[in-house]
């Protein structure tokens, strides 16, 4: 009776069970270590979290094992949440999930789990992985009456996560946990070319951006969200998502829309431009960055964003359309504004002067 117990509480778990579970369902130690013996039919992910198969393991087995590891009320946060999230410029997890616990817990990291210990704990949102979602949508009880067991059982493949702007803020305040190309400082005892004109730190800083911007670009979260995870961070470390977020509060919603903001802010011409909002007189035209006293409009072509699908046929109309308001539209390559800045600055000062013209 012990070991069905024990097999249906894993089943409600993607397939794993800690030591403390399986103990508490009848299974005795020495079973337990048989089941889990080398060659055995299960197999330890994390210590005291077992997987009751002997198969490969997957990313939501490694995700289930974190908050299983973690204990109760945790949740996953970080890269990993962030690409539950959908978020494209996010970085690679890697092998390490992080866990945020309650700060009541004393518990630190465990095998590859990072656990963050905080006194703000939010309230989690709900993963559920592509495929237990196509089952849930042709199940016999309707998803909704699944997502209220959410918190009071397990449900398998649904997995607790930090809300995207403390899973976004989470990832860039530790640069430390992230691959070399987030990392502001050069990690070669003996340096490399990229310590030439601090490149470490503007790689890092476009990261940042990129991952900040998409994150209330894509409606993910708003910007008064994004901004109070900004403000409770840890100081040390948060240097490059507090100078992010003055670009976000500012209107940039692209990494290249904030360097052509770093840009135009070393200018003893243009003034602030408007960033990402309204075109004056319309309701359904959104520049990067208009000057309305110049009838002035910079769009940043990024080929991510401007170059796939019917963007350029719309990217075209769009034009087409300022053009015949009366505006002019200085486009501007991301490559160029860091390529050369100055060409590109003196190309929109130039255009701002003829305003009267």
């Amino acid at each position: 009776m012990a070991r069905i117990d024990t097999l249906r509480l894993a089943a409600l778990q993607d397939g794993l069970i800690t030591r403390s579970q399986a103990l508490a369902t009848g299974l005795t130690a020495s079973a337990l270590r048989y089941s889990a013996r080398p060659g055995g039919r299960w197999q330890r992910l994390l210590p005291g979290v077992y997987a009751t198969f002997s198969g490969p393991v997957q990313d939501i087995h490694k995700l289930r094992a974190a908050v299983l590891a973690a204990g109760e009320g945790s949740m996953v946060t970080g890269p990993w949440a962030c690409r539950a999230a959908g978020l494209r410029y996010g970085p690679d997890p890697g092998e390490w999930v992080d866990a945020l616990i309650g700060w009541r817990h004393d518990r630190g990291n465990i095998g590859f789990v990072r656990v963050t210990r905080t006194k703000r704990l939010p309230e989690p949102l709900w993963w559920i992985d592509e495929h237990r979602l196509e089952e849930l949508r042709h199940g016999e009880r309707p998803l909704s009456v699944v997502m209220e067991q959410l918190g009071h059982v397990p449900v398998p493949g649904i997995i607790p996560m930090a809300p995207a702007a403390r899973a976004v803020v989470d990832t860039v305040v530790r640069p430390h946990r992230l691959p070399g190309g987030w990392q502001p400082a050069c990690t070669s005892p003996a340096g490399c070319p990229d310590c030439r004109d601090d490149g470490h730190r503007a790689g890092a800083l476009r990261n940042v951006r990129a991952l900040m911007c998409e994150v209330v670009q894509r409606r993910l979260t708003s910007v008064s969200a994004l901004r109070d995870e900004v403000a409770a961070a840890p100081r040390r470390g948060a240097a490059l998502a507090r100078q992010a977020m003055r670009d976000v509060e500012a209107g940039c919603r692209s990494a290249p829309e904030c360097e052509l903001r770093d840009l135009v802010r070393t200018s003893r011409v243009l003034p602030e431009p408007r960033w990402n909002r309204v075109l004056p007189g319309q309701r359904d035209i959104y520049p990067d960055a208009c000057w309305p006293d110049a009838r002035l409009v910079a769009e940043v072509d990024s080929r991510s964003y401007h170059g796939f699908g019917d963007a350029p046929r719309r990217t075209e109309e769009r034009r087409a359309r300022y053009a015949a308001l009366g505006w002019r539209v200085l486009p501007v390559a991301p490559a160029r504004l860091r390529t050369e800045p100055h060409v590109v600055l003196g190309e929109l000062e130039a255009a701002y002067l003829v305003r009267g013209a």
